[in-house]
């Protein structure tokens, strides 16, 4: 039976959503819906969601008149941006979302409420997790993948496999420290990749409003400077992480890609540096668009997800 999955992307003002079908991970329905100020409001928002996805696909055809669904959403998918622990869903750190999210136990109150399977993960995963299945890196073994947005999130393919550690917090690219004495992060250190090649850090050390605003002005000299030290902190920072992770593609996602043709001269040049050590790493930006998240959310739902004997969480892409 073909299954429809419901992929949540929790955002701190919007949640994306989309429903897939299981057999092509085909996108039947998305949306959106604001994000409440507390998270009890927002679970109840999302069981809400369920319910009016299931009368969705029912009004608008897309279960199948041969019975290959009963008309209903079968498992959900929830992608966050803070750490969770993937076993329990409990939310462990959401720091850019309204509310008092440590300890909210996310899976099984939406569990509860809605009576299907729930699985919680790190947003960042979510993305990776889409693209590798379905975008820029489908048929790619090893893979680092990089979201540029308001901060800088990541993840790892190795071997064929996801990895996402305990508390999905394994694939934090951004808060690798480029720069021991570089700008503070909001993550309480200096120099974290994100404090220079994040869309706030790439327009603060150009002058500009945006990074958009940076991007458009190539001839600018701060701008010039700022986007170049983006792109070398990015290079050197995957360069190093691939001495340790080997990988031959690294995807480029979230709002600072739309500048990866300006960026990607000097990503480049940096990887290029440790040729000898890392070999050839193909620079590429991601496929799937603004619904990547709600759909390696969906795909999450799915069970593709196995725990090894030491409590680390493998996403497994199917064959």
């Amino acid at each position: 039976m073909d299954e429809r999955l419901l992929g949540i992307d929790v955002g701190g003002s919007t949640v994306k959503w989309a429903v897939l079908d299981s057999r092509t991970a085909r996108p039947l329905l998305r949306g959106t819906i604001p994000t409440a100020r507390d998270p009890h409001t927002v679970a109840a928002d999302l069981a809400a969601l369920v319910a009016e996805a299931d009368d969705a696909i029912r009004a608008d055809g897309a279960s199948s008149a041969d019975g290959a669904s009963d008309g209903r959403i079968t498992a959900i998918g929830v992608g966050v941006p803070g750490h969770v622990d993937r076993r329990s869903g409990v939310v462990r750190f959401l720091p850019n979302v309204p509310g008092a999210w440590s300890g909210f136990p996310l899976a099984a109150t939406l569990r509860a409420s809605t009576g299907r399977p729930v699985s919680v993960l790190n947003d960042a995963r979510a993305f990776c997790l889409a693209e590798w299945r379905l975008g820029a890196a489908r048929g790619h073994g090893d893979v680092l993948f990089l979201t540029l947005g308001t901060g800088v999130g990541g993840g790892v393919v190795s071997g064929g496999t996801l990895l996402t550690g305990p508390d999905d917090r394994l694939g934090e690219i951004g808060h690798l420290v480029y720069d021991r004495g570089g700008p503070p992060c909001g993550c309480g250190h200096r120099g974290c990749l994100e404090t220079y090649a994040s869309a706030t850090a790439i327009a603060r050390a150009a002058g500009r409003a945006t990074a958009e605003d940076v991007f458009l002005a190539p001839r600018d000299m701060d701008a010039a400077a700022a986007v170049a030290a983006a792109g070398r902190a990015i290079g050197e920072t995957v360069a190093s992480l691939c001495a340790v992770l080997p990988a031959d593609l690294l995807v480029i996602g979230g709002g600072v890609a739309a500048g990866l043709p300006r960026l990607r001269p000097y990503i480049e040049a940096a990887l290029a540096e440790r040729r000898d050590f890392i070999g050839m790493v193909d620079v590429v930006a991601a496929r799937l668009g603004p619904d990547a998240g709600a759909v390696g959310a969906a795909l999450a739902a799915t069970p593709w997800t196995t725990t090894d004997g030491g409590g680390r969480e493998l996403d497994r892409a199917s064959a």
